[in-house]
């Protein structure tokens, strides 16, 4: 659990197949789009979108956008 993001990823082993792989692409994703903002990025439990995506409830095109806009509301502070 992230306190200050208010999300959490249940341990790995806990995650289905389809959620392990979800998980390896957040962090894929989730670490480009960091790169490209310019953000540290450490852990996918850092920004709600991954862990939106990880667990289904949203999809990779979706994911992009949202931790683009995340990613950069954090730059900004």
């Amino acid at each position: 659990m992230n306190g200050e993001t208010g999300v959490y990823i249940r341990g790995i082993e806990h995650l289905s197949p389809d959620e392990r792989h979800r998980l390896r692409r957040a962090g894929q994703i989730c670490g480009q789009v960091a790169d490209n903002v310019g953000v540290e990025f450490e852990a996918i439990e850092e920004v709600a979108a991954c862990v939106e995506y990880v667990h289904g409830h949203v999809q990779e095109a979706e994911l992009w956008e949202k931790a683009r806009t995340e990613l950069e509301q954090r730059r900004a502070t």
